[in-house]
């Protein structure tokens, strides 16, 4: 009877408690790693697809948090600054930008507003942290300059038929 009680009870928990039964329901860091299908986030020490939301906390204080679906970017993307001010926020189809993009200055002056379609650039304005219009793409073709708060150039990209070009 003891012996019959020890397989049937002892040896299944001694199994879950070394870890051969997985909790796939909520990994704290699900890492990205190359799968015949390209790079996917995965459920840590599997390769099956990650499905949920992620969020992470930087050590200066940033945030970001994003959907993920079937082992890629899927849905809202937002990230913060230090101070918890919005930074960015966008929609991700299939790991393309769908819809509105909007990024603003850590003072909270809207720095770009975008809309896109599965990865097509429709239109896009950009500011500088004063408020004055830095650039526009309109029907999808035209020059995006960002600027770094301190009034500094980001970067310029060029946009022709709503396909970055540089």
């Amino acid at each position: 009877m003891k012996v019959y009680f020890f397989i049937l009870y002892f040896i299944p928990i001694l199994w879950i408690g070394c870890g051969s039964v997985q909790d796939l329901s909520n990994p704290d860091r699900p890492p990205l790693v190359k799968t015949d299908r390209g790079p996917l986030y995965v459920y840590p020490g599997t390769k099956i697809p990650y499905n949920g939301e992620f969020s992470m906390s930087f050590e200066d204080g940033e945030k970001l948090k994003f959907g993920i679906k079937d082992g890629v970017k899927h849905g809202r993307f937002q990230r913060w600054y230090p101070s918890g001010q919005i930074h960015e926020e966008y929609n991700l189809f299939k790991k393309q930008r769908d819809g509105l993009q909007r990024s603003w200055y850590p003072n909270g002056q809207l720095r770009l507003e975008a809309n896109f379609r599965k990865g097509i650039c429709i239109n896009a304005k950009t500011w500088t942290i004063s408020g004055a219009i830095a650039s526009k793409v309109e029907e999808g073709t035209g020059i995006m300059v960002l600027f770094h708060a301190d009034g500094k150039k980001d970067r310029e990209s060029i946009y022709k038929d709503g396909i970055k070009i540089n």
